[in-house]
């Protein structure tokens, strides 16, 4: 993207001022009402302006019965109204100086339906017309911390390296809410739907021309121009680091792709081939997208492939084990030295000092976890250190001491420059529940990786570790 087009697009996410066409007044609990209630809660500091053809009052902002009404310029409209109102909303909109309307309504040619397919194809022509950008229709619109602008009252309002293109409202939710707990902050969060007007190439080439972005995460499940989004790709891959996730992998998903956004899907192989020809980290869920993102800006690169694993429980040292290997990861066996130093403040009994090191017997003892973990930091015999518990398995009077034993282990893997990383499994009783919630908060204070299984911790890590391999690492640690 030159840098015209990049400055064509930087004042939708910065916006002077935002009108909602189409607000509830009757319901405060109308779906209507979140965009509102995001903008006030993200401290948006430009004019809100709304707009309902009953008039009125919202939360002390008057509610104007026509757009025309408003005596201001507006930058961007945010639309709830009928997809059968939205031609007459382009109509006031070019009245008002408006450079982009957010349609997050359906209603068009997702629904496969001749009508909307043609409502659409005319909202599109005239918007073109007047001058007017188009986000969607069908979508949730922007979500940029840096201008205030957010669809979500849940959404943190500090801003991040990570940009995310989603086709789906719903996934980019769930990653802003997946990822933002363990720490990750976003850039931008773009939620296209049918992409009638702006699509994922617009966005691709945007954020790659984004200083503030480093890490690119796409949701996509069809393109409008594969050209054009082959070369965006391309050229985004070899500047930041590229996250894909393909919704629409499979004959069922395509059905629902095309019911969903109205997407043509395309085939896998085809996106599998692109991936590995552009150096494209490819993911197979959200939830992996977020384990991938919190590798990239929490886990500083491995020098290779050996892993340490140190934790508790016989049977969960092997399924970590198993689940390390089966990525591709050395588990090497401690050498004897390591061991008997070890036992030397380590009873044997209870105790399993190999790699895995299961240290079930002896993990309530601080202090001697955290001399272990500095004598296995120490050993040029492994590359990076992983943790490992189910939160099911400790006292609950050990478990209010894991804050403090994951920080003095953090400490001793930094001193002796080897990366480290926790899993976390989680129980279902309503105190295992809680203790994750408030030691993952922990860890993302401290900057550390955590994950929530043996497997998605091996896999995202598999995944960083292949990328790095063959590429420069372009993430500020």
């Amino acid at each position: 993207m030159s840098n015209s087009n990049y400055a064509s697009l930087d004042p939708l996410f910065h916006p002077r001022s935002i009108a909602l066409a189409g607000i509830t007044t009757t319901n405060p609990e109308h779906w209507t009402r979140m965009f509102l209630d995001a903008l006030l809660e993200s401290e948006f500091e430009g004019p809100i302006y709304l707009v309902n053809p009953r008039g009125g009052e919202i939360k002390g902002l008057k509610v104007y019965q026509r757009l025309e009404d408003i005596p201001h310029s507006i930058d961007y409209v945010i639309s709830t109204v009928p997809a059968k109102a939205s031609l007459g909303l382009v109509e006031a909109c070019a009245g008002k100086g408006v450079k982009a309307i957010h349609f997050c309504t359906a209603g068009f040619s997702e629904t496969g339906d001749e009508e909307g397919v043609r409502l659409e194809a005319h909202l599109v022509e005239m918007s073109r017309r007047r001058g007017i950008r188009i986000i969607g229709p069908n979508c949730m619109g922007i979500y940029c911390p840096g201008s205030r602008m957010s669809w979500s009252t849940d959404f943190p309002k500090e801003s991040g390296t990570v940009g995310f293109i989603s086709q789906s409202g719903g996934n980019a939710r769930i990653l802003v809410s997946q990822a933002m707990w363990r720490g990750a902050r976003f850039s931008k969060v773009i939620s296209y739907g049918n992409a009638c007007d702006l699509n994922e190439s617009d966005f691709l080439e945007y954020l790659t021309a984004d200083p503030k972005t480093k890490i690119i995460a796409l949701y996509i499940e069809g393109v409008k121009d594969g050209r054009r989004f082959r070369d965006a790709l391309e050229k985004a891959a070899k500047e930041k680091v590229v996250i894909l996730l393909k919704g629409g992998a499979t004959e069922g998903g395509a059905r629902a792709a095309s019911g969903h956004t109205g997407a043509l899907a395309g085939s896998d192989v085809v996106w599998d081939s692109l991936c590995k020809q552009l150096g494209i980290i490819r993911v197979d869920s959200v939830a992996e997208f977020a384990d991938v993102i919190i590798t990239l800006l929490f886990m500083l690169p491995p020098r290779g492939r050996r892993v340490a694993l140190l934790g508790a429980g016989g049977g969960n040292s092997v399924m970590i084990a198993d689940e390390f290997t089966k990525r591709g990861m050395e588990v090497p066996l401690l050498p004897q030295e390591i061991i008997n130093e070890l036992r030397e403040f380590t009873p044997a009994a209870g105790n399993i000092l190999r790699n895995p090191i299961d240290y079930s017997q002896t993990m309530m003892e601080i202090e001697k976890m955290v001399r272990t973990a500095g004598i296995i930091s120490r050993w040029k015999g492994v590359d990076f250190l992983i943790g490992f518990l189910n939160l099911v398995w400790p006292q609950s009077s050990f478990r209010r001491q894991m804050d403090k034993l994951i920080a003095m282990i953090l400490e001793e893997s930094i001193a002796n420059s080897k990366p480290m990383a926790l899993v976390l499994e989680p129980g279902i009783l309503p105190e295992h529940t809680k203790q994750l919630f408030d030691l993952t908060q922990k860890c993302a204070d401290l900057g550390l990786a955590v994950y929530y299984s043996h497997a998605s911790a091996a896999k995202a890590i598999n995944l960083v570790l292949s990328y790095n391999e063959n590429h420069p690492v372009k993430v500020n640690k």
